[in-house]
């Protein structure tokens, strides 16, 4: 369970507080889509919890551990990110095959011989995006392209089955296709193995068509939060109704 308490992120230039006051709870579990338009506050929230930011004040706790002042690898441990920037997730200098390899081995120590043994697992892991990656198991990531490369560090970040999976538009860098591929396999693999995950989309269709709850953002604060007979219920329109009471035109 995942519960934010009265949380509160400021950034000297800003004029008011990105994050105004954050009261949130997530269930072990749950399958939670995050929207609003640029500025309300999605990816502040999501750095906030993986420890990207650390917040003015509030509480932030992930089961029974209080992580508010963690750093953000000790909550890489647990956390699993995905971000929309391409050139994080994944080590350029590194084969696919050794990317994936340290993603399954968070906290231990690997050497050359444990990836070859795990060559066959991995390139069964690579055929899950159904993208055709698993024949560049041996080339740097240096040398895919960036929707790739953003396709790898979403397996990788959800292998490890982590406690806690946020997603921050992490489909934005992909053609049509491929996207189409990583949504579908991101729903199957979170719904599978029941991954407690929190998932920022501009996608008014992503938000009606995934998750088991709706989090509405807008200029720091939660206005809408939906979920149970409600999100099943949900359409775009509805959605579009939602977005013109608050003024916000995503």
């Amino acid at each position: 369970m995942l519960i934010l308490k009265n949380v509160i992120k400021s950034f000297p230039q800003m004029p008011e507080p990105v994050l105004k006051g954050i009261n949130l709870t997530i269930d072990q579990g749950e399958y939670c889509i995050i929207l609003g338009s640029n500025g309300s506050g999605k990816s502040t929230l999501l750095k906030a919890i993986s420890g990207e930011y650390q917040i003015d004040s509030g509480k932030i706790s992930l089961g029974s551990t209080n992580i508010t002042k963690q750093a953000i690898h000790t909550r890489a441990e647990y956390i699993s990110s995905v971000a929309q920037d391409i050139a994080k997730g994944t080590i350029q200098d590194m084969t696919l095959l050794e990317n994936i390899a340290l993603s399954r081995i968070r906290g231990q120590k690997a050497s050359y011989q444990f990836y070859n043994n795990k060559a066959d697992h991995i390139e069964n892991d690579i055929k899950l995006l159904d993208l055709g990656l698993e024949k560049f198991l041996h080339s740097n990531m240096s040398s895919l392209s960036g929707g790739q490369r953003q396709s790898i560090a979403t397996l990788m970040a959800m292998i490890p089955e982590p406690s806690l999976l946020l997603l921050d538009e992490h489909t934005s860098a992909l053609d049509p296709r491929s996207r189409e591929k990583v949504m579908s396999f991101t729903d199957r693999y979170i719904k599978q193995h029941k991954l407690t995950t929190l998932m920022i989309t501009h996608n008014m269709e992503d938000a009606v068509k995934y998750g088991s709850r709706l989090i509405i953002m807008h200029h720091g604060e939660i206005l809408h939060d939906i979920k149970g007979n409600d999100k099943n219920d949900l359409t775009t329109h509805k959605i579009l109704e939602i977005l013109h009471e608050i003024g916000d035109p995503l």
